[in-house]
């Protein structure tokens, strides 16, 4: 357990000390817990060629041995911790006898394991460790971790599984290993928040993509001298809607194809409505506001324009029901931000609100 718990959170010290308790114990016999965590020591890469020696003849000796005796409880056998890590010593083995003996007991393990979730998932997790292929893994935080360190794979799906299994208060579950799992699973999944699936992006990809859009700045040309002796100063000043507009275009349409601007949307009456961008995959238009007017009055006139954007974008519109609202601050009055976009996402049509304010390096040289 403790040699599981550390190679599922990266704890490489307490890993290598769970695989010296293993290699340094006096009984009669090594058990199977023992050798289970020689072989997570294996699949991290810490065992020197005594250990491995050990290892070899730990799994040798193993299969010597008898399982699934009648009348006997089962122990190592719907054991998903000790299968797993034994599982991974095969592996490094690459024996063909130890595969299949392994094989095996893993495949008459499962069929006692119908009722046990983890534990099957486990045993389940171990044939992918021996090149089984086409098996699903349960409960997702494991599928997920597993997939993490290279063995079988998530989706999308699975990691929305997960997400919401770490976030959401539950009982205590009383499964040896799971909580070490889940912890496993948020610091994985929380990482990958700010991050797009460039296959097949969402509309929360695009909103996360939008949300980091002040971090292109770090890079953003923006300078007192010139950077070369055979250049001349850069400022790429951002003045406009219009300017917003491309520098969003130059982020989304490396990941969104279909990205389009001034997407001209059905007249209505002697209006001609035209989204400033649109992502028609995902049904949803991007409206682009520059605030320059500092204070309230500034925040009301942005608010006003765009209920009156989502009234008219959506109401004869069949291609697109969502609106993501995006507003340069000018003013970068950061301390009012949250109270902007919590209101303008709630009207009616609006999935996100995002405030850019003016990054501080760009101090204008005329307001200093």
């Amino acid at each position: 357990m403790e040699a599981f718990g550390s190679w599922v959170l990266n704890r490489t010290e307490a890993l290598q000390a769970a695989v010296n308790k293993a290699v340094c114990f006096t009984g009669q016999a090594r058990h199977p817990e023992h050798v289970a965590a020689l072989g997570f020591g294996a699949a991290a890469g810490l065992l020197d060629a005594e250990q491995e020696k050990i290892l070899r003849e730990e799994l040798e000796h193993l299969r010597g041995r008898a399982f699934f005796v009648t009348g006997r409880p089962r122990r190592f056998e719907v054991d998903g911790i000790s299968l797993l890590g034994v599982a991974f010593g095969v592996r490094s083995e690459q024996s063909y006898e130890l595969e299949k003996w392994c094989k095996d007991i893993l495949t008459r393990s499962l069929s006692e394991l119908a009722s046990d979730l983890w534990q099957q998932g486990l045993a389940r997790l171990a044939l992918v460790v021996l090149g089984e292929k086409n098996l699903s893994i349960r409960p997702a935080e494991l599928a997920v971790v597993a997939a993490a360190k290279g063995v079988g794979s998530s989706s999308q799906a699975l990691d929305e599984e997960a997400w919401l299994a770490t976030v959401q208060p539950c009982a205590l579950e009383n499964a040896s290993g799971f909580d070490a799992v889940r912890l496993a699973a948020f610091d994985i999944l929380s990482r990958r928040l700010g991050q797009v699936r460039l296959s097949s992006p969402t509309i929360e990809d695009l909103i996360a993509l939008l949300r980091n859009v002040s971090r292109a700045f770090k890079r953003w040309p923006y300078e007192d001298e010139p950077r070369t002796s055979r250049s001349v100063k850069a400022r790429w000043e951002v003045e406009n809607e219009y300017h917003v507009q491309s520098l969003l275009w130059a982020i989304l349409a490396p990941v969104f194809s279909d990205v389009d601007d001034e997407e001209n949307l059905p007249s209505i009456g002697h209006a001609h409505p035209r989204a400033d961008l649109a992502v028609p995959s995902l049904r949803t238009l991007i409206e682009v506001k520059y605030m320059r007017r500092p204070g309230q009055a500034g925040f009301k006139a942005v608010m006003d324009e765009i209920a009156a954007d989502t009234g008219l974008y959506l109401s004869r519109s069949k291609e697109f029901d969502s609106i993501i609202a995006f507003i340069w601050d000018d003013c970068a009055q950061t301390e009012q931000h949250h109270e902007l976009e919590t209101g303008i996402e709630q009207l009616k049509g609006v999935s996100a609100a995002i405030v850019l304010p003016r990054p501080s390096h760009m101090t204008r040289k005329d307001k200093q």
